[in-house]
């Protein structure tokens, strides 16, 4: 044997070996590996992945064919995409967990590495080595764990789901019974026939005025009208009659007033207006103006309505009782005159 030859041995001896070394430790490592001839398709696996899944050695093709029938179904697309990126060198690694059927038709969870070994001289890989481990029980620890984590957040998506509706529910309750407070208010300050103020409401906002006048002067007037024969009217035409007259002198007297002052019924055919920040002049010309309108508005009778006015202006140091009792005998003596108005 000359020295080439002796030399090729000894390379070839030294290469078997270092292969050899390296399936050991390979088998130390994990529970099976696996040795694929990339030229010839040839896959050589160890008895140790046979056994792991429970197939008798060397029972299977030993061919890439049979990695791929042993793949679960649902891994399939996934194991081969990281497998391909790592052929195409996309990926610097080859590693995938995944389901492995076995001999008893069950699947078994395995992790798989695998790498580059053999390149030919232009460094196209030749050889790949890979090793599988048993992973299942951590698996499905980490599945188990993971379907926790799920039912937790779906739990906690619920109970948030459950919290925000019943704060909507609460929000909207609240907002119902706030509206119906506030219905409340307004129809225990309306009058239910002409929708204006009823006595109750005046009477609370002419304290409001009065605090405002002792506190900080501002002026205020007010202006009381009773319809002339109203008495005859419901005797003639019928109480519907006299309730539609109401309505038409409401409606009509509310065109002539601003947003600040209060109009209320003050009981039978009375009315009463209440004029922030106007004093008796102002009240006065108002009187006159409405006196005219209301000789003009329709009440599908056959003769005019007529009505008598008092006007006033709140004096400092007068209390509203006071102040009312001199508007009511003012209007006691517009009516003994009618269609007039008398200024106290």
């Amino acid at each position: 044997m000359d020295e080439l030859e002796v030399g090729e041995s000894v390379y070839g001896a030294s290469h078997e070996a270092i292969a050899r070394t390296l399936r050991f430790a390979l088998e130390i490592v994990s529970d099976g590996i696996w040795d694929w001839d990339i030229r010839t398709d040839h896959v050589k696996r160890s008895p140790g992945w046979y056994s792991m899944l429970g197939y008798a050695v060397d029972s299977l093709p030993e061919n890439v064919l049979t990695w791929h029938r042993v793949i679960h179904p649902e891994d399939f697309e996934r194991v081969m995409r990281g497998f391909r990126a790592y052929l195409d060198g996309t990926q610097p690694v080859y590693a995938e967990e995944y389901r492995c059927r076995c001999a008893n038709g069950d699947y078994l969870w395995i992790s798989d590495h695998g790498r580059f070994v053999e390149f030919d001289g232009q460094g196209r890989p030749t050889r790949m080595i890979g090793a599988h481990r048993n992973i299942h029980e951590r698996k499905l620890a980490e599945l188990a764990l993971q379907q926790k984590n799920r039912e937790l957040l779906a739990l906690n998506q619920a109970l948030e789901d459950l919290v925000a509706a019943r704060t909507e529910a609460l929000r909207q309750a609240n907002r119902a019974l706030a509206e119906q407070a506030a219905q409340a208010l307004r129809l225990s300050e309306t009058d239910p026939l002409t929708q204006v103020a009823n006595r109750r409401c005046f009477e609370r906002q002419l304290q409001v005025e009065w605090h405002r006048l002792q506190r900080h002067g501002h002026p205020c007037a007010l202006l009381m009208f009773d319809l002339d024969h109203f008495k005859r009217i419901n005797d003639t035409f019928g109480h519907p009659a006299g309730d539609r007259v109401l309505v038409a002198v409401a409606q009509a007297v509310r065109q002539d007033l601003r947003d600040v002052d209060c109009f209320a019924r003050w009981g039978g055919e009375e009315f009463i207006v209440l004029l922030p920040d106007s004093g008796t002049e102002a009240a006065r010309v108002l009187a006159e103006r409405l006196r005219l309108n209301l000789r003009r508005t329709d009440t599908a009778l056959p003769m005019p309505l007529t009505a008598s006015f008092a006007v006033t202006e709140m004096g400092a140091g007068e209390d509203p009782v006071a102040l009312l009792r001199r508007l009511d005998a003012a209007l006691y003596q517009a009516k003994g005159q009618r269609d007039c108005i008398v200024v106290c």
